[in-house]
């Protein structure tokens, strides 16, 4: 009798198929009782994904970052007034410009603040140590999961060159997978150019290549009022899932003296945070033509249009 072999089924492969890592089908999709997304501070922060914080120097960045991030180990309910969702109410803080006696220094000021005794602050590990930051970040993450990762600053841990959209790009996947592989969320911490602070607020005005932002879910400006030292201007300048009415306006905070943010009921229209000066636009414009920058690019760097800067060099 001959020996026969049976072929089998699509119905059989398919069921001896492993199941592929972040693949799903739409009926998969659809059979989940999400309906709205998922947000770690509604509705401004997404619950996964790559967000930056951008702003000039003493701003309060670090300031801000670091507040919410321990708002959220300490399971926290709100920040800035938004509600706060946590699922591990833990996060890891990357600290390139704050070294480890600066920050406990910090930290029993805000101990101080909010009464929490030491053993509230299990839930927040800083990292001061970037050597191999993407792989010690996988091994804290296998050790137990967070909800939030903030990197201050990026600048210090991207070490490629920062106008290549590629190298830009292909840095942040890795970012990207690590949030997606352990559903957290990563903000990093940027600054935006020196001669951006006399421009309306935008996504433009951040440091480097345009790849950067065009990764980034989510990116704010953190930018100082022009008359009150106390106060400070966060704007939405990119959501990718946030109404327009949210990137209109800035949200005025106050900045106290011991460096804590808290939210009033002002609101500002981006275009008066500009200074209309046109003098000064226009020696902004001539001060890039002479470091040899094109036209176009002049009108990128500075959110204006090319015709704009064109009129203004003639």
């Amino acid at each position: 009798m001959e020996n026969t072999i049976s072929t089998p089924t699509i119905k059989q492969v398919k069921a001896n198929l492993p199941q592929l890592e972040g693949v799903f089908t739409g009926a998969q999709l659809l059979n989940r009782k999400q309906t709205k997304i998922l947000n770690l501070l509604n509705p401004i922060f997404p619950k996964v994904g790559l967000v930056a914080l951008g702003g000039s120097s003493d701003t309060g960045k670090s300031s801000l970052l670091r507040q919410f991030a321990i708002s959220v180990a300490l399971n926290k309910s709100e920040f800035l007034d938004f509600k706060i969702n946590t699922v591990h109410h833990k996060a890891i803080y990357v600290s390139t410009e704050d070294d480890e006696y600066s920050t406990t220094s910090l930290l029993k000021k805000t101990q101080r603040l909010t009464g929490n005794k030491e053993a509230n602050y299990e839930n927040i590990k800083f990292v001061f140590n970037t050597e191999n930051l993407l792989g010690t970040l996988a091994t804290l993450l296998e050790q137990e999961p967070v909800d939030l990762i903030v990197i201050d600053a990026y600048s210090d841990v991207f070490t490629g060159q920062g106008n290549d959209s590629s190298q830009v790009r292909s840095f942040l996947n890795q970012y990207s997978q690590l949030a997606q592989k352990y559903k957290c969320l990563i903000i990093f911490l940027h600054h935006t150019g020196k001669r951006t602070e006399d421009l309306t607020p935008s996504k433009n005005n951040l440091l480097g290549s345009q790849g950067f932002e065009a990764k980034m879910r989510l990116v704010l400006e953190l930018r100082l009022d022009r008359e009150d030292p106390n106060k400070r201007h966060l704007c939405v300048v990119k959501g990718n899932y946030l109404p327009q009415e949210f990137k209109q306006k800035s949200y005025v905070l106050i900045f106290d003296k011991n460096q804590c943010f808290t939210m009033t009921n002002e609101k500002v229209p981006f275009e008066n945070l500009a200074n209309h000066d046109k003098t000064v636009i226009k020696n902004r414009i001539i001060a890039l033509k002479k470091e040899g920058k094109t036209q176009n690019q002049i009108a990128k760097e500075l959110g204006i249009s090319q015709p704009t800067v064109s009129r203004s060099l003639k």
